[in-house]
């Protein structure tokens, strides 16, 4: 008898880096492949990063990409790195969403790989990758081969010439696509430079007749983001990705639920991010956009500040209404509106790029990337520079983070409202991050909302101007029971027990795994 095989590379013990390998019997599987913040933030961080210049070599040797050599490119593989480990011989990895926790690794994965991904996911993944860094781990759509430099093989460089072109994945589409988002998956962020060698893009149902994957739209903190079941021969294995119920789009939650409850999985891997204490406040988007509404409304004249993820884009489309209603106009960065043109393709915050509440702030560029200048171009009667918004704080929203408050010394604001709508911080960098935040704050007399600083110098998070992208604990233990699988894997979570203990005497066998541990059904 063939044993269906669940390995866990990477994610049991924390809150990130999922990495599952399935091995069905009828196919080998990845369900995602992120980046494990918690144990690269152990040897990296802004100004100590993996040298591009040995490829893989920095991540293989701290142990943060599992050692399955014939996952990797070769483009990527120095010379003087030995390769040891067993194949894994995947067929086919499974993205939940495009966080990179769950896709960050990507990078280094072989292109001819195939990936399947919701078009949604597609569309961000590739808007971030044209308007970001190019670090070699985040190529997750198209990836740049890198040349050997001869008489030193350790020394692997992109090629300077532009007629090198760059390697479009083998991608699987988890649903229909508009042939407008297939064209921007294959087309070069620069159509001067290096082109892209269009790669295989199908349907997930079209090239995967008989292997027995459903895919499910789940609510979470970023649009297309998807839940999977596996059809093996021990059973179903069921997979929920990260999914929340207290969103606008709670009952694609409450479907996948119904659904997976109805093929009577053998296992069910469950996320746990919120599990036990970081259970917290529960806000709902609409409770955040209500409370966020209140506070602009009652500063009239005042420059505000909104500090949120444009890819949340429930929480976009709130501070868009809010300006709306309130007669100002939210202003983001150029590479938000290049995302959002990603978003509108798949359908998503339809009318928000051609909306009058939403200008692009004109921000200092010494050399703008190809992609840059044609938005500037394209939408040079919305941009509004720090003059404007230094003459009129009160026609204004800014859709600032923390990283775009250096624009604020050219603005120069006389006080002003600051809205914390994001994550808590999570770990000792993110803490000095808000420490920094508060100082930038205080310095331009800015009134905060949704945290602050506290006497022992540590943050503190209030206000309910923030909804989590993951599910509280009492939701967690609501999707458990109603999928109710005979099995139950805790993953992406600290606090694994929490199951354990408030599952005990159901009939759910709890499974607390770690790191490495394969387990046999």
């Amino acid at each position: 008898m063939h044993f269906v095989e669940l390995r866990i590379l990477d994610g049991a013990e924390s809150i990130g880096g999922t990495k599952v390998f399935l091995d069905t019997g009828n196919m080998r599987l990845l369900l995602d492949f992120g980046l494990n913040y918690k144990r690269y933030g152990l040897y990296f961080e802004e100004y100590l990063k993996p040298r591009s210049s040995r490829g893989i070599a920095d991540l293989w040797r701290l142990g943060l990409i599992p050692h399955h050599p014939d996952l990797y490119r070769d483009d990527l593989w120095p010379d003087d790195l030995p390769r040891e480990g067993s194949p894994l011989e995947v067929d086919l990895i499974l993205i939940s969403h495009a966080h990179m926790d769950h896709c960050g690794l990507l990078g280094v994965v072989r292109p001819d790989i195939p990936v399947a991904a919701s078009p949604t996911t597609w569309a961000i993944l590739k808007a971030i990758q044209d308007a970001g860094k190019a670090e070699f781990h985040a190529e997750t759509v198209y990836t740049v081969p890198r040349e050997r430099v001869p008489g030193d093989p350790r020394v692997l460089k992109a090629p300077v010439r532009k007629s090198t072109a760059a390697w479009v994945r083998e991608i699987r589409l988890v649903g229909e696509a508009p042939a407008e988002l297939v064209e921007f998956l294959q087309r070069p962020p620069n159509p001067r430079g290096r082109g892209l060698e269009s790669g295989n893009i199908h349907s997930l149902a079209d090239n995967s007749p008989g292997w027995g994957i459903r895919t499910f739209g789940v609510d979470h903190s970023i649009p297309g983001a998807v839940g999977y079941a596996v059809e093996t021969d021990a059973g179903w294995v069921a997979y929920t990705g990260d999914l929340r119920l207290h969103g606008k789009g709670r009952e694609q939650t409450i479907r996948f639920v119904e659904e997976v409850k109805r093929l009577r999985p053998r296992v069910l891997l469950i996320e746990g991010t919120r599990a036990g204490p970081r259970g917290g406040e529960n806000p709902t988007e609409e409770e955040v956009a209500v409370r966020a509404h209140g506070i602009v409304a009652k500063n009239p004249g005042k420059l505000v500040i909104a500090d949120f993820s444009p890819r949340q884009v429930e929480r976009l489309q709130s501070f868009l209404e809010i300006a709306e209603a309130t007669g100002r106009i939210l202003v983001v960065l150029a590479k938000d509106m290049y995302l959002l043109e990603a978003l509108e393709m798949c359908g998503w915050l339809e009318g928000a790029v051609g909306s009058p509440y939403l200008a692009i702030y004109d921000d200092v560029r010494v050399n703008p990337r190809a992609w840059e200048r044609d938005i500037r171009e394209r939408y040079r009667a919305r941009m509004v520079g720090p003059r404007e918004v230094r003459e009129g704080p009160g026609r204004f929203i800014l859709a600032f983070s923390f990283w775009d408050l250096k624009n604020l010394l050219d603005i120069e604001p006389e006080g002003g409202v600051y809205i914390y709508s994001s994550s808590e911080a999570h770990g000792e960098e993110q803490e000095i991050d808000m420490r920094r935040l508060w100082e930038w704050l205080r310095y331009f007399g800015l009134e905060v909302h949704g945290f602050a600083i506290d006497a022992t110098g540590n943050p503190v998070f209030s206000g309910g101007l923030h909804a989590s992208g993951h599910a509280c604990p009492e939701d967690l233990l609501f999707i458990a029971r109603e999928i109710s699988p005979e099995i139950l894997i805790p993953v992406h979570t600290e606090h694994p027990e929490f199951f354990a203990e408030r599952l005990k005497g159901e009939p759910i066998e709890v499974r607390q795994v770690k790191d490495g541990d394969v387990i046999k059904i």
